[in-house]
């Protein structure tokens, strides 16, 4: 035993060391270990003094470990720990476990002994081939992906660090001509979108953008760069860290469905229009000809009387067809004046036929141009109806607001009624009743009955009702 080891303070520290600490003759044989042995090992110190230390060796390694004990007995070398061997002990009940162990000669009394620091590092080697276990999967899954992944470096110079070889995939240009060059990126961006790229791949924001570049084919394909910065010790941003994502058959997707959109919009308008033109302007001019063939054959009909009436009919199509073009080019939409609508829609009623009618129109009243064209198409249809089949001897038309704000469109008569069950699926009128107050959004009631007369009320909410704002004076 060492003269240093006899002192009791250096052999409370040697014992409260970390790791276990053995001491071995020139034959092998155990003079020391201190109090981690036991609990490393599971054997007492008693247990082991004078034993060999093979016995803490696994029995595979025993007659190897003899000839490197004797041979460095015999040269003896200071080794430190984490030197890159592969060793493991064995514990008294048989199971092994890796260690690092460094070693050392000690001098005492002449003769030489061997000092073995024990270090179980079986977590460590766990941890680290965890480590490397999921660094490995990451480096797969990074190769496997259809985005480019890459970390950019910033400090002390630009350049990729990383680039995943999806790259070679989406633009035919190997990850390691990204490295030799750190130019190869910004010469590959579209002519508009490289000034684009160099912000995205700096220090500074923003970090995102969609940029154009160019395959080694001369094919243009649209990327969707995502970046992350990584900052330092002293948070400066030293590295970027992200993915570009190829979105060209998405935008051409997306491009398709916009046209597709358009198109389909266009459709729907023009539609509108034909049933606008056919609800109003052809059904007037059809009634204009019914009246002229009528005066015609008719030789009680003055011919002046009929060419007047239907040049005033006339005159009244091409005012309507005036506003119509007016609202298709977007002119001004605040001119449905209560004056303007009340005129409209009596001129609607047949004053030659026996139904008298009563006509209240709020005279506070005002109305979006596209808001009026809907409203007074309604109300055509509906007074239409009443002349064309209710047979009543008396109607009303009532348009105005609500408390609420709404609007409200009420058309009664004192007629035949109908049963509404009895009304067919070809009844156009009725049809296009629900069609164009469906259009503005509108609530349809329709009160009825065979011999009870009809009211049927339409009410258009406070939000698609908004009067338009009046012009100002100046």
């Amino acid at each position: 035993m060492p003269e240093a080891l006899s002192d009791a303070a250096f052999r409370a520290v040697v014992d409260e060391a970390p790791d276990a600490i053995v001491l071995v003759d020139d034959e092998g044989r155990i003079t020391y270990a201190n109090a981690q042995v036991e609990d490393l090992f599971g054997y007492t110190r008693a247990e082991l003094i004078g034993h060999r230390v093979e016995v803490l060796i696994p029995e595979a390694r025993r007659t190897t470990h003899v000839i490197h004990r004797e041979l460095f007995h015999q040269h003896p070398t200071r080794r430190p720990m984490g030197v890159g061997l592969e060793l493991s002990g064995r514990r008294k009940d048989g199971t092994t476990f890796q260690v690092e162990i460094s070693l050392s000669a000690l001098a005492d009394a002449g003769a030489t002994l061997s000092m073995a620091v024990v270090r179980d590092v079986t977590r460590q080697r766990r941890a680290e081939e965890a480590l490397r276990r999921s660094e490995e999967r990451h480096r797969l899954l990074n190769e496997r992906s259809e985005n480019i992944i890459f970390r950019y470096r910033l400090l002390p110079t630009h350049g990729f660090e990383y680039i995943s070889s999806a790259v070679l995939r989406s633009l035919g240009y190997a990850p390691e001509e990204f490295y030799v060059d750190d130019d190869v990126i910004f010469a590959l961006a579209d002519g508009e979108d490289r000034e684009s790229l160099r912000q995205v791949l700096s220090a500074a924001a923003p970090r995102d953008a969609t940029v154009r570049m160019l395959s080694r084919d001369g094919e243009r394909r649209w990327f969707e760069w995502n970046v992350t910065a990584v900052a330092g010790p002293d948070a400066v941003v030293v590295a970027l860290e992200g993915t570009a994502r190829d979105v060209t058959e998405r935008r051409a997707a997306e491009a398709e469905q916009v046209a597709l959109e358009a198109e389909i919009e266009l459709q729907a308008e023009r539609s509108r229009i034909a049933g606008d033109l056919h609800d109003d302007t052809i059904q007037s001019i059809y009634a204009l000809g019914l009246g002229l063939h009528a005066a015609r054959d008719d030789a009680s009909v003055p011919k002046e009387t009929a060419i007047d009436r239907t040049i005033e009919g006339l005159s009244t199509i091409i005012v309507a067809l005036r506003t119509y073009m007016q609202q298709l080019s977007g002119g001004e939409e605040d001119t449905g004046t209560a004056t303007a609508i009340r005129s409209r829609i009596t001129a609607l009623i047949d004053s030659g036929a026996p139904t008298h009618w009563t006509v209240d129109v709020d005279p506070e009243l005002r109305l979006s141009m596209a808001l009026d064209r809907q409203v007074y198409l309604l109300a055509k249809e509906l007074i239409s109806n009443v002349q064309r089949h209710a047979q009543a001897s008396a109607a009303s038309i009532h348009l105005g607001r609500e408390a609420d704000g709404g609007l409200r469109l009420e058309v009664s008569d004192d007629g035949t009624g109908f049963d509404r069950d009895a009304v067919g699926a070809g009844s156009f009128g009725l049809r296009s009743v629900e069609l164009r107050a469906g259009t503005i959004g509108a609530d349809l009631t329709i009160q009825t009955g065979a011999g009870q007369g009809t009211t049927v009320r339409v009410t258009v909410p406070p939000a698609a009702s908004a009067a338009p704002t009046p012009p100002r004076a100046d």
